[in-house]
């Protein structure tokens, strides 16, 4: 595991050293930006999902009480 993060970090070391920060702050831009997205859409679908299994449940409830 400190293996990793020392590989991580030296990534993170050279990229730094580049110059690119400025194209380095776009991209973690543009990830946040995806990311937010992403967690919004997942918000959405979790309402629907969340809806088809409370419609499923009384389905079979009722189904069970007819008997």
């Amino acid at each position: 595991m400190q293996d990793l993060i020392r590989r991580l970090y030296a990534d993170a070391r050279s990229v730094l050293a580049r110059g690119n920060g400025q194209s380095t702050t776009e991209y973690a831009m543009a990830v946040g930006l995806i990311a937010l997205g992403c967690v919004a859409g997942e918000a959405a679908i979790a309402t629907s999902v969340n809806q088809i299994f409370v419609v499923t449940a009384n389905t079979i409830l009722n189904g069970i009480a007819a008997h």
